[in-house]
């Protein structure tokens, strides 16, 4: 590695500063502290935190969701001592990480890229959406009621959270299929 004089100076007619790199490229002085310009294939530091911002909006999306039909949606109750089993607390969890799992995978292949950031705040706003649906859907639908003893099946606490899981599959398998179109891949 080669460095010229610091004296040098571009007044008195001699060549700036150069330092040789090793792939044999010269930069001036004032190249090598401009950090202004990000080399290539090196993603923004703005960029990187605002995918994992939105991942985590849309993880915490679903986990709330997860949450409030687990202790909100209604029991299904059975037998003639009307016996309560909440069966959303029992089932909501598991959809919850698929849920989690399919958004994760989703949001990995949109990381990479600014270019992409409204298509993963996109998918991060769906999920939202979907899973607040699901929600509103679990907790305030009416339950059937059969038989002579009343039992009580809370069908949307049951299908709510799987829907949301399927839903959020979707999204992000259209949020694929959006980065792959003009400026994607």
């Amino acid at each position: 590695m080669k460095i010229a004089d610091a004296g040098d100076s571009p007044a008195l007619g001699r060549m700036p500063a150069l330092r040789r790199w090793k792939t044999g490229e010269a930069k001036e002085e004032h190249q090598m502290n401009d950090h202004t310009t990000t080399p290539q294939g090196r993603r923004p530091r703005t960029a990187e935190l605002s995918w994992m911002l939105w991942t985590a909006i849309g993880i915490g999306g679903i986990w709330v969701a997860v949450l409030l039909i687990s202790l909100l949606a209604p029991d299904m109750v059975t037998g003639s001592e009307q016996q309560h089993l909440p069966v959303a607390a029992f089932a909501t969890w598991f959809w919850g990480g698929i849920g989690t799992l399919v958004l994760l995978w989703a949001m990995g292949r949109l990381r990479g890229s600014a270019q992409w950031q409204p298509i993963w705040i996109g998918l991060s706003v769906a999920t939202l959406g979907i899973w607040a649906l699901a929600t509103i859907l679990a907790i305030t639908l009416p339950v059937m009621v059969t038989g002579s003893d009343p039992t009580r099946i809370p069908f949307a606490a049951l299908f709510a959270p799987p829907a949301a899981a399927m839903l959020t599959a979707l999204a992000g398998t259209v949020a694929s299929v959006f980065r792959g179109g003009p400026g994607g891949e």
